[in-house]
């Protein structure tokens, strides 16, 4: 019957490790010097802190081959040319 399926699914709790895990984390983060942090760095800081425990690292250049890395730089030669074009050179 449906009340016998209900008490058979009803009772069953969920687990609060993975909730207890954010707050211990969060605790870590926030501490007594560090406690004008607001709420979207925070969320920024705990998401980083997992990415890094995933095994990923933080990279500025991901996705970005030499070839557009040189034509980003070439596009930039114009407001300081000598030290880019001396960088260019270097590269060729």
């Amino acid at each position: 019957t449906i009340y016998a399926i209900a008490m058979d699914i009803l009772p069953i709790q969920a687990s609060a490790v993975p909730c207890e895990r954010v707050f211990s984390s969060g605790k870590i983060t926030v501490t007594d010097r560090r406690n004008k942090i607001g709420g979207e760095l925070m969320e920024a800081l705990q998401i980083l802190k997992f990415r890094f425990k995933q095994g990923h690292s933080l990279s500025f250049t991901h996705g970005l081959d030499i070839g557009e890395e040189l034509k980003d730089l070439e596009s930039r030669a114009e407001e300081s040319p000598e030290e880019i074009s001396s960088y260019l050179a270097s590269l060729k």
